[in-house]
């Protein structure tokens, strides 16, 4: 199984069903088309070299459509939390979703699918679509997202302290050129990260207990229910 801390950096479930569309299949609501920015993801699955080549032109075609937009929205000083609510911008990224799932067997999106749920771990029970297929109650599904709530704070409280510990040596730091601007934007998310790091074994015991406590909620047929929409656990080499 991939390994993603989903109560640390966020559900992928949650980013990912943010541009679905009413219609969808189950496979296609579900599975996250980023993932196969990994060549191993992209090996797993079994894209083929002309499905690589047509991956590529819908990416391209994407950027070609979204960076003026992007460029006018940063000009009228508009940051990346006004883009998870901007339906213009979700439109893009439908858009390459549908391009790229078009490309795609119904195996091929199956296995992204399955791949997606085995990322997020037991998160993929925070989607009400994952809930309702493996009969979780809306009584289930609000107290895991609860659950998941009380988790998120908890470690957005240890990373908002590593944000004051990181950055506030600099707060009167100034780049003078976009090259001084570059290299104090590296060193800083190198001591953000090296710092993250060292509560690393924090994370994991909150993400234990979130991951207990979800568990309790369901019962064992619908663990297993989602055990088998998870599929054979994927192991990259």
């Amino acid at each position: 199984m991939m390994n993603r801390t989903c109560v640390v950096v966020g559900c992928l479930m949650v980013a990912t069903v943010s541009f679905a569309q009413k219609g969808d299949s189950f496979d296609t609501h579900t599975a996250d088309y980023r993932l196969l920015l990994s060549k191993k993801i992209q090996a797993e699955v079994g894209i083929t070299a002309a499905q690589r080549d047509a991956l590529n032109k819908a990416a391209d075609h994407e950027r070609a459509v979204a960076t003026p937009y992007l460029q006018q929205l940063q000009k009228e000083g508009k940051d990346e939390s006004f883009l998870r609510t901007d339906p213009k911008y979700a439109g893009f990224l439908l858009e390459l979703r549908n391009n790229v799932f078009a490309q795609l067997s119904a195996a091929q999106l199956k296995r992204l699918r399955e791949l997606t749920l085995q990322s997020v771990d037991i998160g993929g029970v925070l989607d009400v679509i994952v809930a309702k297929k493996i009969g979780m109650s809306v009584d289930q599904l609000t107290k895991v997202r609860a659950i998941y709530d009380e988790g998120v704070k908890k470690s957005s409280a240890i990373v908002k302290q590593v944000d004051a510990k990181v950055l506030t040596p600099y707060k009167d730091v100034h780049a003078r050129t976009q090259t001084e601007q570059k290299a104090l934007n590296t060193r800083l998310m190198s001591e953000r990260s090296a710092e993250l790091k060292k509560h690393k074994p924090e994370f994991d015991q909150i993400e234990k207990q979130t991951k207990g406590k979800v568990q309790t909620v369901l019962t064992p047929a619908q663990l297993a229910a989602y055990h088998a929409l998870q599929g054979k656990p994927f192991k990259p080499n």
